[in-house]
């Protein structure tokens, strides 16, 4: 028990992200126009994209209501997870970031 909190320590303090997800694969469930609460009270209008990992479903949008083109119903993506935001490679291989909004588990 004494070598696990030991442990538990040294990876807390050394430095590693602990919250980073790499090399993630998953699927686009759907995406659709919805409001959603930016600054508290602010409402927005935004493609919103329902994109599941494994087991959770997250919801995610670039803040805008123009569509991306790249991700498509039933289309597998491959993204990583870094705090609160979700990377997916775009065109020309350039990483799109996404912010997370939302996140409830698959059903």
């Amino acid at each position: 028990m004494k070598n696990l909190c030991v442990l538990v320590a040294v990876l807390l303090l050394s430095g590693t992200p602990v919250c980073s997800q790499t090399n993630l694969e998953g699927k686009v469930l759907r995406w659709d126009t919805e409001a959603y609460g930016k600054h508290g009270h602010v409402t927005r209008n935004a493609a919103i994209y329902y994109i599941q990992i494994d087991k959770t479903v997250y919801r995610v949008t670039r803040g805008t209501t123009k569509p991306d083109s790249g991700l498509a119903p039933g289309q597998q993506v491959k993204c990583r997870i870094e705090k609160e935001n979700m990377f997916i490679p775009g065109e020309k291989s350039r990483e799109v970031k996404y912010s997370i909004i939302g996140e409830e588990p698959a059903q």
